[in-house]
This record gives structure tokens, sequence and C-alpha cells, in this order.
């Protein structure tokens, strides 16, 4: 009995001792992965500013060396050099100074302002040697030189502290490891039986570490919807390809890719669509760019591919035109087709002076838009062309912004207006109000530049809301002054999901005086079907008319068609060029026009540059003409002349006898 009752007390007594020991080794497990995980976030944030406080020193450096050699070759190069590796120190002292601890910021502040000190004692030294001042020796000994050996020895310093402290950050995170390993190896010491089920718990926790630490690198490397690479992985790929063809003497070819008329199956058919498209625009990318390449989704509806070793441009360009051609072809989502299209921008490296991938990035990238504002296809990246490109795309995104938040005070963005000819009398009857940017520094800032900027920027509610205003009261003065004219207003797709669409258009021309009927809001096939019905339905109701803009290049469905409050057609530029008996743009343009007056609507049509094709039109029964061979838009001022010289030109074509007064 006694035996039992030891018996029963050893068992209660390694039983507590296991539960003793594995609450002590849980807890010490977890304060330590809470131990490791801080010291690596501060290691993390050390290095980063490690390494700007590095790239501030390089730059200082480099400044000085620029500056020497600008005394011996004052050129715009050597000047604009730099000036490059000056904005390139400043910028990193001042991300330092807003984004790091106090101690950093102090010293990144610090710096910046003995830079800024050193900067401009140079930009003087710099005036003087270009203006040939005998004094800019003396001037350089006495002042320039003491402040950049002041400012060399403080970044100097500051660098090598931080430098330190990294790799202070680096042992210390290796110390918090070991005493994690240590702690649970200590553990295995509790005796015999302890140390077996001890060792089954611990390896069991430590599997999962594995595989969970497995799965993390994969998700933070990899998109979660398409499961490709990510911006980041694709990054560390494309430095390693550049490094290789470096070091081999080849060269790799790098293509970026955007998918045109995603956004409009995003807004129409929903997230869900947009999430398929992008699924299968990923397999198709990957079915064609075999190893060792690599295909990545950058983001939203980007893609990017890397062939690591290429012969040369044309094997880069064959491929880019088959990985077009692929998305080309019809997306069926469901049990409807959805018209989706590539833009696909090649850049080699690093011989076309790609120095890194980040530049070589926006190599691909400017071709990529140069591409996209060519209607879409393959386009290889020109120095001579897409150089600055991008900073110029970001340059007016900023302009855009700030002209909106503040009213355009100054009007730079202006409406044309194109007059639209009846084909029944000759008369005009409406014009169509287009944009035009008058942009301070670069001129006259076209839709075909303005309006992507503006889509892809997020502001194009806000630029169709300003321009609808002016719109609107143009319109109004008009009839003030006794011409009644009919306005047509492009409207931007995404504007149709903003719940006060309706209520805005409204309040802007009651504020303006304008009638309802004189506004007619066109929107593309694809835009109309962004909305629920309900906007598009209200506005019908209190008189304002609708058009479906560019008929025939969207994949909107008959029964969507029908159902939506439109009161005219407007058969795009398109199909309009050669109207030639039974040519297929001749069957497309008679069947739209049909296919309008069936459904009771107006049909007009766009891009007319021929009096062939207007007198044409005429024979088809089409209700209105608009184009090149009446008018270009042209400012207000300049519309009456506008139209009585599309008149005469409608007279002439359709055999009247004399033009007549404008109508609007």
């Amino acid at each position: 009995m006694w035996g039992r009752i030891r018996g029963r007390g050893r068992s209660l007594l390694m039983t507590v001792a296991l539960a003793v020991v594995l609450l002590a080794l849980a807890g010490y497990v977890l304060q330590g992965t809470a131990d490791t995980t801080r010291a690596t976030e501060q290691q993390s944030a050390a290095l980063i500013v490690d390494m700007k406080f590095t790239e501030a020193r390089i730059a200082v450096a480099m400044q000085e060396v620029n500056l020497r050699h600008y005394q011996v070759e004052p050129s715009v190069a050597v000047r604009s050099r730099f000036e490059k590796v000056v904005a390139e120190a400043e910028r990193n002292l001042t991300e330092i100074a807003e984004t790091s601890g106090d101690r950093a910021r102090q010293d990144a502040r610090r710096l910046l302002t003995g830079q800024v000190a050193y900067r401009k004692l140079a930009e003087q030294l710099i005036a003087k040697v270009a203006d040939s001042d005998p004094d800019f020796m003396q001037f350089d000994r006495l002042q320039v030189t003491p402040a950049f050996y002041s400012l060399q020895n403080d970044v100097d310093d500051v660098s090598r502290a931080y430098h330190e402290y990294a790799q202070q950050e680096v042992t210390r995170l290796g110390d918090a490891q070991g005493r994690l390993l240590l702690g649970t190896a200590m553990g295995f010491g509790v005796g015999l039986t302890l140390v077996a089920m001890i060792m089954r718990m611990v390896l069991g926790y430590q599997r999962r570490l594995v595989v969970q630490a497995a799965d993390s690198r994969h998700q933070a490397m990899h998109d979660p919807l398409t499961g490709l690479p990510n911006r980041a992985l694709f990054q560390q790929k494309l430095q390693k390809s550049l490094a290789a063809a470096e070091r081999g003497g080849g060269r790799t070819a790098m293509m970026v890719i955007d998918l045109d008329g995603f956004k409009a199956v995003n807004d129409t058919m929903g997230h869900h669509a947009g999430d398929q498209v992008l699924i299968e625009a990923g397999r198709r990318l990957s079915g064609h760019v075999g190893a060792p390449g690599v295909v990545a989704r950058l983001g939203g509806d980007e893609f990017a591919v890397l062939l690591p070793r290429v012969s040369g441009l044309p094997e880069a360009t064959a491929l880019a035109e088959q990985l077009v051609a692929e998305l080309n072809r019809d997306f069926v989502l469901g049990d409807r087709p959805a018209a989706i299209s590539g833009s696909l921008g090649v850049a080699l490296g690093p011989a076309e002076g790609a120095a890194d991938a980040g530049e070589l990035f926006r190599h691909a990238d400017a071709a990529m838009y140069r591409a996209k504002r060519h209607g879409g296809g393959v386009a290889v990246y020109d120095p001579g062309t897409d150089a600055g490109e991008q900073d110029d795309r970001m340059q007016l995104f900023a302009d855009l912004r700030l002209l909106l938040d503040t009213g355009d005070p100054e009007g730079q963005l202006q409406l044309h207006y194109q007059p639209q000819v009846r084909l029944s009398d000759g008369r005009v009857g409406a014009v169509e109000a287009l944009v035009r940017w008058r942009h301070p520094s670069r001129g006259v800032v076209m839709p075909a530049t303005l309006l992507p900027i503006a889509e892809r920027g997020g502001l194009e509610i806000g630029l169709t809301y300003h321009l609808l205003t002016v719109a609107a009261r143009q319109t109004a003065a008009w009839l003030a002054g006794g011409w009644r004219c009919r306005v047509s207003f492009n409207v931007a797709p995404g504007a149709l999901r903003d719940e006060r669409f309706a209520e805005t258009v409204l309040a802007t021309i009651d504020a303006a005086g304008l009638p309802p009927e004189l506004l007619r809001l066109e929107l593309t096939e694809t835009g109309i079907m962004a909305d629920s019905g309900t906007a598009l339905r209200r506005l019908s109701d209190s008189g304002v008319t609708v058009s479906v803009d560019d008929f025939g290049t969207g994949f909107s469905s008959l029964v969507q068609l029908r159902d939506v409050p439109a009161d005219e057609l407007k058969i795009d530029r398109l199909f309009v060029g050669s109207l030639a008996e039974g040519t297929p743009d001749e069957v497309m343009v008679r069947s739209s026009i049909d296919l309008g007056h069936n459904l009771g609507l107006e049909v007009v049509a766009e891009g007319v540059e021929d009096v062939a094709t207007l007198v044409r039109l005429r024979q088809m029964s089409c209700d209105h003409a608009q184009g090149f061979v009446l008018s270009h838009p042209v400012p207000a001022g300049e519309l009456p002349d506008a139209c009585r010289a599309a008149e005469t030109v409608a007279a002439a074509a359709l055999s009247q006898t004399a033009p007549v007064s404008p109508a609007c």
C-alpha cells in the first residue's frame, strides 16, 4: 500500500514537475520570441538609418568631387551632376529627419543645416567660376573648402556612429536568439521522461515555427491573388540578374505590362470579375515566359516580366508581341466576354544606361506609358523619347491636383467646343465640350495626356465636376445672349459611382441657370454599365439627356443598351473612316444607325474628316455628324464663326443653295 502511495506521489510529483517545466519553458519561449521580434525590428530600423547616412556621406563626398571638376571644366553637364548629388544628399538627410528616432533626427537636421550652408557657398563658387572671377580660388580656400571639411567630418562621424550602432543591434539580435536557444536546450536536461515529453513539445513547436516562417516568407514575397512573385521579390531577382549580366557581359530584358480596359471591368462587372481577369492574365503571361524568366504582379493591373539573359532586342520584342497577343484575346467571365488588351514597355539593361534595377524599372515603365498613349501594344524604351516622361507625369499630376484644390483661379482648364451638324438640314444643333489644359510652362496639354493622369490619380471625379461647372456657365451665357445651343459633356466613368453624381449635376446646372434640356451627358458604354440605373434615370426624368459615346468599342449587352435612359447613340470614329459600299465599316455603321433608330435614339457619327463621308452618312439616314471636315474644336469666343463655317461646308456637301445662320 505504501508503495502504491509513493508511486502515486511520484506520478503526481512528475505530473506537477512536467506542468511546471512546460509552463516555465513556454513562458521563456514566448518571452524569447518577443525579445527576438523586438530586436529584429530595432536591427531593421538601425540598418535603414545606417544605409541612409552612408548614402548621404557618399553624396556629400561626390559634391566636392564634382565641384572640383567644375573648376577644371565649367560645363553644364558637370554642374548638372553636382546638382544631382546635392539633391541626393539633402533628400537622404531630410528622410532621416522626418522618419527616424529623436537622436537620428537631431543629427540629420544638424547635418542638413551644414549641407545647405555648404551648398549655398558652392553655388556662389560656381557662379564665380562661371563669371571668370579671379577671386574664386581665394573664396574657395577661405570659405568653401573649410565648410566642406567641416561637413564631411561631421557626416563621417555620424555615419560611423550609426554603423557601429547598427552592428550592435545585429549583435544584440544574435544574443537574443542565442539566449532563446540556450533556454530551450536547458529544458531538455530535466529527467529522461521529462526530456522525452519536452522534446516532443519543443520539436512540434519548432516545426510549426519553420512552417509559419516559410509561409510568411512566401506570403511576403508573393501576390496573394495570383500567386505570382510580388514587386519586392521581382526587384530582388532583377538586381541579381543585372549583376550577373554585368559580370558575364550579357543583357537582361524587363517588361512592364498594364491591362487596358481592366478598370472598366472592375467598375462595371465588380471586383470579383476583376480578380478573375488578373488571375487569368497572370496565367497567360506565365504560360509564355519559360524558366528562368519571371512573371510578377506589381500591383493593381500592372505586371512585370524579367528575362535574365537575352541575346538582344529582337528576342525580347518577339516575346513581348506574343504576350500582348495573349492579353488581347477575350477574357470570358461567366457567360460574358471582357475586352481587355495590354500595353507593354520593354527595356534592356545594363547596356542601355540603366545603372540599377530602379532605373531599368523606370525605363520599362516609361515605354509602357508610351505604348498606352498610342492605343496599346509594344513599345521599346527610347532615351530620346521617354527620358523624363515619368517625372513629367508625376509633376502634371501634382499640378492638376493643386489646380482642382484651388478651384483653377487662372482658368487654365478650358473647354473647346466642336459643332455637330444635323444632316437633315445642314444646321448646327449642338456642340461637344472638349477639355484643354493651358499649362503655364508646358503649353496646351491635350485630353490624351490629361485624362489618364486624372484617372490613375483618382482626380477624375473632381475634374468632371469642375469642367461641368465651366460648361454649364458658358452654355447659360450663350442662352442669355440669344443663342440656344445644347452642349454635350463627357462624363468620366468613375463619376457615375459617386453617390452624389445626379445631385451634383442638377445643382450645377441650377446654379448656372441652365435649362436641363440644354445639357447632354456623354458616357461610354462601359461607363453607363457602372450606373445602377438610379442616377441616370433621375437625370433623365429631370430633363437632362444622355448619349452613349464611342458606341461599338465597349462590351455592353443589348439588354443594357435597351434599358439605359439614353437619347442618343454616338458611333465611334473608328468605324467612320471608310464607308465604301460593302466594307465592314459601312455594314457596322449602317447597322448601328438602324439599331439606334429602332430604339428611338438619335444617331451621331463622330470623326468625319471628308465631304464624301458626310454625304454617305446622310444617305444612310444618320441624324448628326461631327468632325474636322466641319470644324476643329475651338474656344467659346470662336464658336459662332466655327458654326457658320460648319454649316457652309454642310450646305455645299448636301447640295443646299446657300448657308444659313448658325442655330446655336
